[in-house]
């Protein structure tokens, strides 16, 4: 008797572009695979039908997972160009003081690698206001990297949000693309469990699947579980997939 328990190891493996890095749907919570088959029903006088035939028939799949990676979002869904040791990083509330003397300025500690400034507050909440040059009291203005403030601020509390470029990153750059583009995929997954001893497996193969959407649900207190959900369709040869079963 063949049972299953568990949720098994899924794997994506992008086939429209050559030497793709598969990608593993880590960290797995659920999967399901939906096979949906749209029946026509022939009638005539009488209630019931004379005949009921099989129609279009559509598979689709949703999996809920932990592991984030830049890598699998773009081989299963985006499409877009990946860029290996890049990115850009962002500064959250990097705490310093305006000096008590002139120059009232500041040098954030990725001042080389700047790139755009999101903001400064006093330690105390209070919001300040850009300006291009020449700041007055709760005033701020910035040039690569190092942020000038008024003499009425000198020694003031401060906290800089900004953005800035790393080297240690995977880094998707986000075009719009036309429609239509979008990769290719196939999608792998086995599940195993011993039931009274004896190992009993179902493996799927999906030959040809695209992705039709990622959700990242960012949440205060839990983890993010990702959602992905893809659509199957025939391959070159007329083939979707393979089942195997124990029994």
């Amino acid at each position: 008797m063949q049972l299953n328990f568990g949720v098994g190891t899924a794997i994506g493996k992008r086939t429209d572009i050559a030497n793709a890095k598969p990608s593993f749907i880590g960290v797995l919570q659920d999967l399901e695979i939906d096979i949906d088959v749209t029946l026509k029903e022939l009638t005539g006088a009488f209630k019931m039908p004379v005949d009921v035939a099989p129609a279009a028939m559509k598979v689709t799949g949703k999996a809920k997972f932990a592991r984030i990676q830049g890598a699998s979002v773009n081989n299963l869904l985006l499409g877009q160009t990946e860029t290996d040791a890049s990115g850009i990083d962002m500064a959250v509330a990097e705490a310093f003081s305006v000096p008590a003397s002139s120059p009232y300025t500041y040098a954030t500690a990725n001042s080389t690698k700047f790139l755009e400034d999101l903001g400064v507050f006093y330690a105390g909440g209070a919001q300040l206001q850009p300006t291009s040059a020449a700041p007055t009291q709760g005033q701020y203005s910035v040039s690569a990297g190092v942020y000038t403030f008024a003499t009425a601020d000198a020694g003031a509390a401060m906290a800089a949000y900004y953005s800035y470029t790393v080297s240690n990153l995977v880094q998707l750059s986000l075009a719009n693309q036309l429609m239509g583009t979008g990769p290719v995929f196939e999608f792998a997954a086995k599940q195993d469990y011993f039931v009274q001893g004896v190992e009993k497996k179902l493996i799927l193969k999906l030959n040809a699947c695209r992705g039709s959407k990622w959700t990242l649900p960012f949440k205060n207190t839990d983890y993010t579980i990702q959602d992905f959900e893809f659509t199957a369709f025939a391959d070159p040869n007329n083939n979707w997939g393979i089942f195997a079963f124990s029994e």
